[in-house]
């Protein structure tokens, strides 16, 4: 591999409200397609990213991750508004996703289902997290190594479709939440294990308790401690920290070190508001919702 892999992130754009320890931050530019791209690009990867935006998505955030380096020539416009997502975090750490809960995210999230062109050349394509349908159809045209994640939304609507797609990829990296409602009956180590097992190298994401791994088909797992950081908001943090994993598998490194140097961005990630300590300057974008 070279030594700038050229990374394929397919995703959701969303347009956030994030409440932390009470504080509102409503505007955000968000979705996991975005974290990912962004911590792809951290560390130094070629970022081509596969998305749809609504009618009301601020094409001044387009244009702000060109600027940055990510391709956005397959970033495509739809009718109708993006997907909205609310955002929670507790004094104790406890996220919710209201938004998960709404009709209106989900009739959004099959309308803006980004599409996988034909002609796509990456070293390394990262799917974000998406239904298994759409996964799957991207798995079945994709003509590179795939790292997916999911989420607890998408784990709880099909845990046995999220199952089965996991076993055709070269890396899974769900989060320790999203484990559980995948494999309920299991400890948190069996069920690392048992993925591992079925085909793909895992990575479970562990939040402020770091990350721990398992190569495919082996049953050793190892831990992946999280990097000291003064935390202002996680939103984002382990889908940047997928998209940097991506950068290291690409670049032929072991998982282990793959995942460590992916922590990193992860810990850089929960330093600002929304993506602001990635680099993508927001703030000075905030309240211009109109293309």
């Amino acid at each position: 591999m070279t030594a700038q892999p050229r990374i394929g992130v397919m995703g959701y754009l969303s347009i956030d409200t994030i409440t932390t320890d009470g504080k509102v931050v409503a505007d955000v530019p968000g979705g996991a397609a975005l974290y990912a791209a962004l911590g792809a690009l951290a560390l130094g990867g070629k970022v081509a990213m596969m998305a749809c935006a609504g009618e009301d998505y601020p094409e001044i955030w387009l244009q702000r991750m060109a600027a940055l380096g990510i391709d956005i020539a397959h970033v495509r416009r739809k009718s109708g508004p993006t997907r909205r997502a609310r955002l929670a975090t507790s004094a104790g750490g406890e996220r919710q996703s209201a938004h998960h809960g709404e009709a209106l995210w989900w009739d959004r999230t099959e309308a803006l289902a980004p599409e996988l062109p034909g002609d796509l050349r990456v070293d390394y394509l990262c799917l974000a997290p998406m239904s298994p349908a759409l996964a799957m159809q991207a798995i079945r045209s994709a003509n590179a190594p795939i790292l997916a994640d999911t989420s607890a939304a998408f784990a709880r609507d099909d845990r046995m479709a999220v199952l089965s797609l996991s076993t055709k990829l070269s890396c899974f990296a769900p989060s320790l939440e999203e484990t559980r409602i995948l494999l309920p009956d299991l400890s948190d180590a069996m069920a690392l294990r048992y993925l591992a097992a079925s085909g793909p190298d895992v990575v479970q994401k562990r939040g402020a308790a770091g990350m721990c791994v398992c190569a495919a088909r082996q049953g050793l797992i190892r831990r992946v401690p999280s990097l000291a950081a003064a935390e202002v908001d996680a939103t984002g943090a382990g889908d940047a920290t997928v998209g940097a994993l991506a950068v290291g598998l690409a670049t032929g490194m072991p998982l282990h070190s793959a995942a460590g140097q992916a922590a990193g961005i992860g810990a850089r990630t929960v330093t600002g508001h929304g993506p602001s300590a990635l680099g993508f300057a927001w703030e000075q974008t905030c309240g211009r919702l109109s293309a």
